[in-house]
């Protein structure tokens, strides 16, 4: 919305509601869902059987000059013992903007075909494009967007790696260890 005050115009945003509510209650009804997927089992949602560390870097399939960010990335997961996870991941966007990644998931491993490969999705929530860059991820209204990120990968032992599609926008390569 574009304020026109004596002559001065300036540009305005107004919100339905504050982006911290919002997201406080994206987060519940993410937690609400995958809870209940398990809801039969007798183990609680927050029983998680181990953790997993991953950093890499990524890259665009159409580098722009306006990409001058360092690319680190880095991810702490809680994995349950069915392969469902919760997630928070740490990376400088595109744009050199430190940003955030608190999501839920699930991995499915191939163990009759191929051992030691695997699919997985997250969906969840971004945070950290601000500025004139609040536009470059979609639904970023509220400072903060929702995302699904699928990706493939492969592990052995306590070690894995991973490659994630982000989009139409590039591609996410990780190494990683479990603990």
């Amino acid at each position: 919305m574009t304020l026109s005050i004596h002559g001065a115009q300036t540009n305005v945003r107004l919100y339905r509601q504050p982006a911290l509510h919002n997201m406080v209650l994206f987060i519940v009804m993410c937690l609400m869902v995958t809870m209940s997927f398990d809801a039969q089992a007798e183990d609680r949602w927050y029983d998680f059987d181990r953790l997993y560390f991953q950093a890499g870097t990524y890259v665009h399939f159409d580098p722009d000059e306006e990409h001058d960010g360092n690319r680190l990335f880095v991810s702490l997961e809680a994995i349950r013992s069915d392969d469902w996870l919760l997630g928070l991941a740490l990376f400088n966007n595109s744009f050199d903007q430190f940003s955030q990644y608190l999501y839920g998931g699930k991995i499915w491993r191939f163990h009759d075909q191929w051992d030691g490969f695997h699919a997985r999705i997250t969906a969840g929530l971004i945070h950290g494009y601000t500025d004139e860059f609040e536009d470059k991820i979609p639904f970023n209204d509220l400072g903060v967007a929702p995302a699904i990120i699928p990706g493939v990968g492969y592990s052995k032992g306590r070690f894995g790696a991973d490659v994630y599609l982000l989009g139409f926008a590039g591609m996410l390569f990780t190494a990683g260890m479990s603990f």
